[in-house]
């Protein structure tokens, strides 16, 4: 909403200034785009990559190239949404991008805001951060809530340490801001150990974080070797903490695993954020109510910090989007009426009601952030009665030993 009222106002005071979208919201929502009305605010809606279609753009518009020479690119024709794709495509490998040009940014002008007690979401929020990315797309690119299907996430390119080492002394040059959040999908164990290796013995001194699957690869000495480089943080999810639907998402990790490399990382002053999840298909009460169990002992025994509870949603470009009858559930709408389509509405007659815990969940866990509550029944956080955890109190401590 905000973004269209800029729009509207540049439309309205600067006509003749063209206007581009592109990244996450259009690639995600807009992919079968057909309702005209959005062009009233912008001239061009850009998918996947944007380098390419950006460079066309503007070879476009100083008339160099005509409108159908446009790569992966919608606009208006006729009063008709038309997407534009010249092929073959202008590609640009991860590894041959320069470094993005952050100079001249006014960064004394940047609001910074504390929405949330959450001490990563005040990380987003509360701070300015370089924004580099280390690896293009996800090296896993099989968890079957994950839009695996679209570029940014299927399409995995690497690059070297030492070019990422020279970005960042490039930026840091630019900018004068040694805060850096690598915003990888998710940034591989292997390239998190070069890049650690070549910050200290190249002695750049810079303060970063990223987000990770939790890798079994995070042992205790590449974590303590990312904390000597500069690392502070690191995002990754848990999801639903149950074994079962671990592997039905095809997460590739199990809570045993995930108890050590948290704990690996906490064992190194790395804070640690865990994306939990609930409402996963097939997910009964019992492994809700397990699976917060598997939060409060983690949050207790110090092996994470920092944690957000999601909502499944059912997306149009996951695995279970494409195949929900594979994951037990039934796709109930809503209809496209030709612009934004992704979230999923679903019927899961295996599952629990899962909107009705998310009161108590997300009570539970605010008195875990902040350290209180752990002697606590969990049946005190819920206003309904809930079952009995099948879990050992034990259970993390017996993974750590």
């Amino acid at each position: 909403m905000l973004s269209n009222n800029i729009q509207k106002i540049i439309k309205q005071f600067f006509p003749d200034i063209a206007v581009a979208f592109g990244g996450g919201y259009c690639n995600t929502e807009l992919r079968s785009l057909r309702d005209p009305r959005i062009f009233e605010f912008v001239d061009f809606i850009s998918l996947d990559d944007g380098e390419g279609p950006l460079l066309k753009i503007v070879k476009y518009l100083d008339g160099s190239v005509s409108i159908d020479e446009l790569e992966r690119t919608y606009v208006l024709e006729d009063n008709q949404v038309v997407y534009k794709d010249k092929i073959p495509n202008t590609i640009y490998h991860h590894r041959n991008l320069p470094a993005p040009d952050y100079s001249g940014l006014p960064f004394e002008k940047y609001v910074s805001f504390l929405d949330v007690v959450n001490p990563m979401h005040r990380m987003w929020t509360d701070a300015r951060w370089n924004k580099l990315t280390i690896s293009h797309g996800c090296y896993w690119k099989q968890c079957s809530f994950c839009d695996v299907s679209l570029d940014y996430i299927g399409n995995y390119q690497n690059t070297t340490a030492e070019d990422l080492v020279d970005k960042i002394e490039k930026i840091v040059k630019d900018t004068g801001i040694t805060g850096f959040h690598f915003v990888d999908e998710a940034a591989p164990p292997k390239m998190l150990r070069a890049l650690s290796n070549t910050l200290i013995e190249r002695k750049v001194n810079i303060t970063w974080w990223t987000n990770i699957r939790f890798e079994k690869t995070f042992d205790f000495e590449l974590c303590e070797v990312m904390a000597k480089s500069g690392c502070i943080a690191v995002t990754g999810g848990l999801e639903v903490a149950s074994d079962r639907l671990l592997t039905k998402m095809k997460k590739g990790v199990d809570i045993a695993q995930v108890t050590r490399v948290t704990h690996n990382f906490s064992s190194t002053n790395i804070m640690v954020h865990a994306y939990l999840m609930y409402g996963f298909p097939t997910q009964t009460e019992q492994e809700t109510i397990d699976s917060l169990e598997v939060v409060r002992q983690l949050f207790e025994k110090n092996c994470i910090q920092s944690a957000f509870w999601h909502l499944f949603t059912t997306t149009v470009h996951s695995p279970i989007g494409k195949n929900p009858e594979d994951f037990g559930i039934t796709i109930t709408g809503p209809v496209f009426e030709g612009f934004a389509q992704n979230d999923l509405n679903h019927e899961d007659p295996q599952g629990a009601n899962h909107p009705n815990y998310t009161k108590g969940l997300n009570l539970a866990l605010h008195n875990y952030l902040n350290g209180t509550g752990f002697d606590t029944p969990l049946q005190h956080w819920f206003d309904f009665p809930i079952p009995e955890v099948s879990h050992s109190e034990e259970l993390i401590d017996g993974f750590l030993a």
